[in-house]
């Protein structure tokens, strides 16, 4: 297997490889897998009637939680659902704002489901569509700060190479967490172990 070592191709096959074996490790995810609260107050992908938190977002009757907090306090516990939700948002947002017209409010790309195929296929294509914009850079623009200009964040300052960085680890850190709540969820009731 030949392996690239330019600055691009190390970003793009590092994201396509770990969709590979996050898509691997997601076969058969079910519904009620994908919406497991094993502890209370988890955030969720909820109906937008029934939201638990200040500040949920998403276009459409589904939504995800969400309330501004310091990123680096513990966090809420969430949902297998929440956080396959926030990754295909990511992707689908920076691809949007990147790469796309630049028009669809973050909030508003993705319409949110309870159902995790459908989740599953938003992010597949969605990584897909941002791995090919990649591929489509040259270095300058791949350096030029504000090429990307997503309006959550520092997107707008960042040359698309460290956005980029940033969003491959946000897919690795946020797919190891699912694949990790898979095992639980398998394992049963934990707490007759003395866990």
């Amino acid at each position: 297997m030949e392996v690239r070592t330019d600055r691009v191709g190390l970003l793009v096959e590092q994201l396509a490889e770990s969709m590979e074996f996050s898509r691997a490790r997601m076969e058969g995810l079910t519904d009620a897998e994908y919406l497991w609260e094993p502890v209370a107050g988890m955030w969720s992908v909820r109906r937008r009637d029934e939201n638990v938190t200040t500040d949920p977002y998403g276009p459409g009757e589904w939504q995800i939680d969400r309330e501004f907090t310091d990123p680096f306090e513990p966090g809420t516990p969430t949902t297998i659902a929440w956080r396959l939700s926030h990754v295909w948002s990511c992707f689908a947002g920076r691809w949007e704002w990147t790469f796309g017209p630049r028009q669809t409010s973050p909030a508003d790309v993705v319409a949110f489901s309870p159902h995790a195929e459908v989740t599953l296929s938003g992010i597949w294509e969605s990584v897909t569509a941002w791995n090919a914009g990649m591929e489509s850079l040259s270095d300058e623009e791949l350096d030029r700060p504000g090429f990307g200009q997503y309006p959550w964040g520092l997107d707008p300052e960042l040359p698309v190479i460290s956005i980029a960085r940033w969003v491959n680890r946000e897919f690795i850190h946020h797919m190891a967490e699912v694949a990790l709540l898979r095992d639980l969820y398998a394992a049963g009731d934990l707490s007759a172990s003395g866990a």
